[in-house]
């Protein structure tokens, strides 16, 4: 009898271990999001509102629940309303694996609500920062104004394209056309910029051909000078974006006081492949607190 006793109060104890081990689990709330709508309320002095978002950081209540890429949907564990916030992620110079919180763009936020098993969609908007002024804008080409751009070295250099079924935005771009009586050019701003002591970016549009690099020529009050490419890309035949970290460079050149931006393109470079082809760019932006 003692037995069958123990028995019995046994079998609580086990399902109650059962339970601990093997919690019932949580139906989440999904969070769906679609791509970042851009909203450019001073174009007086920030420009094109061209911009490229792929991606976007989720933090619900604090904690981080991921990066994702747009659109998405997501599922978020919640016990009770939450305070959602959503981040503006770019690609780091072309690099997709590589996707990183652009300082100069804004979070937007909102309210998750607790409701599991529900969808809830969310369109996410952001601008530039509140905290950027016209003096932020250390540098902009968007080539409405000219070319504003010169020969530093190689058989051609870049050019005003007005052809509209070719331009990227508004009524010019700047162009290049390599063949194999032009092969090589590199190319200089004929404006500059003074470094900040903030983090610093280049933005550009432009779509290609053939591989090209874009970097920084730096002069100091002597008059001597320095110039490093800080990245360089493959042909893409449609229009993308791309966010250039300038923080590095201004760090290794910090006695240096002006800055140009330089544009390369050598059809020699790659051992043949191409025979010719073109690179368009536009909406040259350098851009710090």
């Amino acid at each position: 009898m003692n037995k069958h006793l123990y028995l019995v109060l046994l079998f609580p104890f086990i399902f109650s271990a059962c339970n601990l081990i093997n919690p019932k689990e949580q139906t989440p709330t999904y969070l769906h999001l679609e791509p970042f709508i851009f909203t450019n309320v001073d174009s007086g002095y920030t420009g094109s509102a061209s911009h490229n978002i792929p991606s976007a950081k989720v933090v619900v209540d604090d904690q981080t629940v991921g990066i994702f890429d747009l659109p998405c949907t997501v599922p978020v564990i919640l016990t009770k309303d939450a305070r959602l916030t959503i981040t503006p992620q770019v690609v780091n110079q072309g690099l997709k694996s590589y996707v990183f919180s652009y300082p100069f763009y804004q979070s937007d936020s909102t309210t998750l609500f607790f409701k599991p098993g529900q969808v809830q969609n969310f369109t996410p908007k952001t601008k530039y920062a509140g905290n950027l002024s016209s003096t932020s804008f250390r540098l902009k080409i968007n080539f409405e104004e000219g070319l504003l751009f010169k020969n530093l070295s190689g058989d051609t250099s870049l050019l005003l394209e007005k052809d509209r079924s070719k331009v990227i935005e508004g009524e010019n771009s700047g162009a290049l056309y390599l063949n194999q009586t032009h092969k090589t050019s590199e190319s200089i701003s004929t404006n500059y910029f003074e470094f900040p002591t903030n983090d610093c970016f280049l933005e550009f549009d432009y779509n290609c051909s053939i591989p090209f690099a874009i970097g920084l020529l730096a002069e100091n009050a002597s008059g001597t000078k320095v110039q490093e490419y800080l990245a360089g890309f493959y042909p893409k035949t449609t229009n993308n974006k791309l966010y250039v970290n300038l923080t590095t460079f201004k760090s290794t050149y910090s006695s240096y006081t002006k800055f140009y931006i330089i544009v390369r393109a050598d059809l020699n470079d790659e051992d043949g492949k191409y025979k010719e082809g073109y690179l368009l760019i536009d909406n040259i932006k350098v851009i710090s607190r």
